[in-house]
């Protein structure tokens, strides 16, 4: 079940407890509990996603440029629960997410280099113990955040975002590769695993005051409705 704590950050920002599940990931296993959400956890999200603001957003930004969002993987970004661990962010949420128990790192590393382990994808339920199948998913996508108000941000801001681990997720890289850019009305895990995905993406854009368009609040409303408690 996905389990939502708030506190505050560094910059401000809200700062909210990790998931929990056999990973992280909120996916018990490859289709037990996808689906299936705390009814505190459930309202709070109905009531973040009826507070965005609905605007219409460009499909592509010209002007999108990533680096804007700082180095990849940084462990500069402050406020986050990994912040500054001396870890780099790929590697936090590799261990985060995977399942418990299976995580090797590579010795001299402080733990940081994840070796070997298995995870459970949360975008199709499949269960992976080759870590180049693996890729670490931005739930709202960097270019459609850029999109959305981010290119007006602070440095500081964007690399928050892009490392922040409420809105990173370990997956596979086909999904990963298939979701892409998309927001939620184009783009959508396995009916199972729609809960856990429209939870999360509510949560990010919630956070960082983003607003999201018609058609997604329309899609993340049904995908919620599907949830069970």
């Amino acid at each position: 079940m996905l389990v939502l704590g708030a506190g505050c950050s560094e910059t401000g920002l809200p700062v909210l407890e990790p998931t929990t599940s056999a990973g992280a990931s909120g996916t018990a296993d490859a289709g037990g509990n996808a689906g299936s959400v705390k009814p505190s956890t459930l309202s709070q999200a109905r009531q973040q996603l009826g507070s965005l603001e609905i605007k219409t957003i460009p499909g592509r930004d010209s002007s999108y440029e990533r680096d804007a969002f700082g180095d990849s993987w940084s462990d500069a970004a402050t406020g986050v629960q990994f912040g500054r661990n001396g870890c780099d962010t790929r590697n936090d949420i590799l261990r985060r997410d995977a399942v418990p128990g299976t995580i090797r790192t590579k010795t001299g590393t402080s733990g940081c280099k994840v070796t070997a382990g298995a995870w459970v994808s949360e975008y199709n339920g499949a269960r992976y113990t080759n870590k180049s199948k693996i890729q670490i998913d931005h739930i709202v996508p960097l270019s459609r955040a850029w999109a959305s108000g981010a290119k007006r941000w602070s440095a500081a801001r964007r690399l928050a975002f892009a490392n922040d681990p409420d809105n990173l997720l370990a997956v596979d890289g086909s999904s990963n590769q298939s979701k892409s850019d998309k927001g939620p009305s184009a783009w959508r895990p396995p009916k199972q695993y729609q809960c856990a995905y429209a939870v999360r993406y509510v949560r990010a854009v919630s956070k960082y005051d983003l607003p999201i368009t018609k058609s997604d609040k329309s899609a993340l409303t049904g995908m919620l409705d599907g949830c069970r408690t």
